[in-house]
């Protein structure tokens, strides 16, 4: 019998079992799984007491949305709707606390998770583009400007966190900028370019770059900022996450990987 239930401590092996060679490159499921199970709201599909899927959603209550993440189905246990459950399972349970929009990021090729997504009307609001580049002592000194949250022209910006694309609202502008998180340049009083920096809960050992926009000078001292500071905490691996299609020539940066981010209204 098919059912949806929260996790248990023997799924975790049965999961990662199938969750190895999802893409090309292998799979994330096995170093996100524990963090998930401690945030909560990581549901598992199962089959007469076998784990045959999983997802992840998290809600941001302030921000009114339902993250979605880490569809996976056992494979000979696809095309049968499955995932679309989960989903749903998710975007139901998100309704009754009030969210009304629901968000996921997927990889520009991967077909089957953009037809799904389609089905359940998720849109296609943007195209964003992943860049790795590794952590690197640098000879850069630069002071960027001070910012509040009015002096944003747009209110539908975003930032990434753990993976997850987030608006930025006032509170979490006001907690990221707290924390110096915020890398501004202005002209003439108006903000020019805009990063933001975190460092990810899920993902071990690394440090996201959201290049929220910006000109190529201002880039490049914000990524070789981050790689000073990514060396000085101990991080290995720099994620760097922006709607841009180019990036300011940086040695050893990575190939441009392409994703869209769909949503939904509830």
């Amino acid at each position: 019998m098919i059912h949806i239930r929260s996790p248990i401590t023997s799924d975790k092996e049965k999961i990662l079992a199938f969750c190895t060679d999802t893409f090309s490159w292998g799979d994330y499921i096995h170093e996100v799984y524990d963090s998930w199970m401690y945030e909560g709201q990581l549901i598992i599909l199962e089959d007469n007491g076998e784990p045959i899927g999983m997802c992840h959603g998290i809600e941001y209550v302030d921000e009114n949305i339902l993250w979605i993440e880490g569809i996976r189905i056992r494979p000979d246990q696809r095309k049968k709707g499955f995932a679309a459950n989960l989903v749903l399972y998710l975007e139901n349970k998100a309704k009754k606390h009030g969210i009304t929009n629901g968000s996921m990021l997927i990889e520009s090729e991967n077909i089957p998770s953009l037809n799904l997504a389609k089905k359940l009307v998720y849109k296609i609001q943007a195209q964003w583009n992943y860049f790795s580049l590794e952590s690197k002592k640098n000879s850069l000194i630069y002071q960027f400007d001070s910012i509040n949250f009015d002096q944003l022209d747009r209110k539908d910006l975003r930032y990434v966190e753990s993976w997850r694309w987030i608006p930025i609202t006032q509170y979490n502008f006001d907690r990221l900028n707290s924390n110096n998180n915020i890398l501004c340049v202005k002209n003439k009083g108006k903000v020019q370019s805009l990063g933001i920096i975190t460092e990810s809960i899920s993902f071990e050992d690394t440090i996201i770059l959201t290049i929220v926009f910006g000109i190529f000078d201002d880039i490049q001292n914000m990524i070789l900022y981050v790689q000073n500071l990514s060396a000085k905490r101990n991080y290995s691996k720099i994620r760097i996450i922006t709607e841009l299609n180019e990036l300011p020539p940086i040695e050893n940066i990575g190939k441009k990987f392409p994703f869209y981010l769909v949503e939904k209204k509830f």
